[in-house]
């Protein structure tokens, strides 16, 4: 071979082995930084397209939002936090009244606290009606706003009497914890 054919093949294989060093040390770090930037562009892509889907979503939740404060609003005046002892009294006293119930003994007692998410304020009646009036009264009670309960129902007959049932019955307001 000659001088300048050996030179040339130097030369070739110079610029081979520098062509394989520029890409294999210079252009690999290059290279992974695009791949993170496509990795980062990727991610922040489908962020994008969670927060349209969200935003588009947006009016739906507001509304569901405002259905589910109204009804945490009536649910809360059929289970408030606070006893309000007065106003039980004048549920009971109002609905005795229409059903034509004459309660002649009306104590509210200690409060029970179980150990669920609620106490259970106790009311023991003594009263006298007639039998459909005390069905009514306890139906009313029922179906009031305040979650009412009733027990321990004891009747006496007194075939003599116009209000011919006399007896005693606890009824029961719920309160939160």
């Amino acid at each position: 071979m000659k001088k300048e054919q050996q030179n040339l093949i130097i030369i070739a294989a110079s610029f081979i082995f520098l062509t394989v060093i520029y890409f294999k040390f210079l252009l690999i770090p290059i290279n992974d930084k695009i791949k993170k930037t496509e990795q980062k562009i990727i991610e922040k892509s489908q962020e994008l397209k969670r927060a349209k889907i969200l935003a588009e979503n947006l009016p739906y939740l507001k509304q569901e939002t405002e259905t589910l404060q109204i009804e945490i609003a009536e649910l809360e005046k059929k289970l408030p936090k606070e006893a309000n002892v007065p106003e039980l009294l004048k549920i009971i006293g109002k609905e005795s009244q229409n059903y034509n119930i004459k309660i002649s003994r009306l104590e509210r007692q200690n409060i029970i606290s179980s150990a669920k998410e609620f106490n259970e304020i106790p009311f023991f009646l003594s009263f006298k009606c007639r039998y459909h009036n005390l069905g009514q009264f306890l139906a009313s009670i029922a179906q009031q706003k305040r979650i009412f309960a009733s027990s321990n129902l004891k009747l006496r007959y007194e075939p003599s009497e116009e209000n011919n049932l006399s007896g005693e019955i606890q009824v029961f307001a719920y309160t939160l914890k």
